[in-house]
């Protein structure tokens, strides 16, 4: 398995989503935008909906290891500014449904990635009983309010105001934390 694979299903991935629905995508349709077999799909993804969320697990991955992001802040606002970018592919990966939508993974992946970023700073301790439920609730709302602003009903908020007005939702313990 090479990287450049992979990228390239990314790729191809992303220069179909820009232009048409999730739901019209097939994998026969990443393959041979890719140019690569259904094998070699598979050897790097497991489906359609894999390479999908790859698409937000790198960009929050990346964020996170940032050396300018500091604080649940700056990473709100590094998500906002780099969703701008790829506006036509966000939205159209909001047209996935079901268990393994693009909403649903936005809200697991931003869980795990909060509970790991409160693990290290804690030196292996996790959230509290209280942080976990309301963290819970946090990133259950992330995932709608992130599909709201990225078709337009937060337009009016630049990414550093957006970033202001939800770390002030976060725990105060959570929210203090800094990596």
């Amino acid at each position: 398995m090479t990287s450049r694979t992979s990228s390239d299903i990314v790729r191809a991935f992303n220069q179909l989503i820009s232009r048409t629905s999730f739901e019209k995508i097939s994998v026969s349709m990443i393959c041979a935008e890719a140019q690569v077999s259904k094998a070699t799909f598979y050897r790097h993804f497991k489906d359609k909906y894999d390479v999908m969320n790859f698409n937000y697990k790198r960009m929050l991955d990346y964020y996170v290891a940032e050396p300018g992001t500091r604080n649940f802040r700056d990473l709100f606002e590094k998500l906002y500014e780099g969703g701008r970018t790829t506006l036509n592919q966000i939205k159209y990966s909001f047209d996935s449904t079901g268990f393994n939508s693009f909403q649903n993974f936005i809200y697991q992946y931003s869980y795990d990635t909060a509970e790991a970023i409160v693990k290290k700073a804690r030196n292996g301790n996790g959230f509290t009983h209280s942080e976990q439920l309301q963290c819970d609730v946090f990133c259950s709302g992330v995932a709608p309010m992130y599909k709201k602003w990225v078709f337009g009903e937060y337009d009016n908020l630049s990414p550093a105001e957006a970033a202001d007005a939800l770390v002030v939702m976060l725990p105060e313990n959570i929210r203090s934390i800094t990596w």
